[in-house]
């Protein structure tokens, strides 16, 4: 059975004792729209949201992203969220169970970050220069493969 990123949001939300109106709040969404979420009936929240939710729910990145249980363990589900946050040409890269762990921890990482640099401004120049360094990566790869096309 697969489950969908709104039932774990809601799990974790009621585990917390959060209500609908105090995590949206926090979270700077609306109640309703975060009720859509939890139920489905919204399946495209930007990724700033998203973040904001795991952080403050205390999610753990693997499980919100379909890896059950450790990294070694071979269960693998791809919940709705992450069909929606990839494009259709990288879904088939990300059935790849090491490509999604590979992933996920990257996003860990970033996460984590945000403990570490506690001063805002010091972290938003982090994930620039993460986003820069990121875009420079990709396109030496994709610059790679032309070339590699035309051999």
């Amino acid at each position: 059975m697969e489950i969908k990123f709104g039932e774990i949001i809601k799990a974790k939300r009621e585990e917390k004792n959060y209500t609908l109106v105090h995590l949206s709040k926090v979270i700077g969404i609306s109640a309703g729209y975060l009720s859509q979420l939890e139920n489905g009936r919204k399946n495209n929240p930007k990724l700033e949201i998203v973040l904001k939710i795991i952080k403050e729910l205390d999610i753990d990145i693997n499980t919100f992203f379909g890896i059950e249980g450790a990294c070694g363990n071979s269960n693998i589900n791809m919940p709705s969220l992450l069909e929606v946050v990839t494009k259709d040409s990288n879904y088939e890269v990300l059935e790849d169970k090491e490509t999604l762990e590979k992933i996920c921890k990257i996003m860990e990482k970033t996460l984590e970050c945000k403990y570490r640099i506690e001063n805002k401004f010091l972290y938003e120049l982090f994930l620039d220069d993460l986003y820069v360094q990121i875009d420079t990566i990709l396109k030496k790869y994709m610059a790679f493969e032309i070339v590699s096309d035309k051999t």
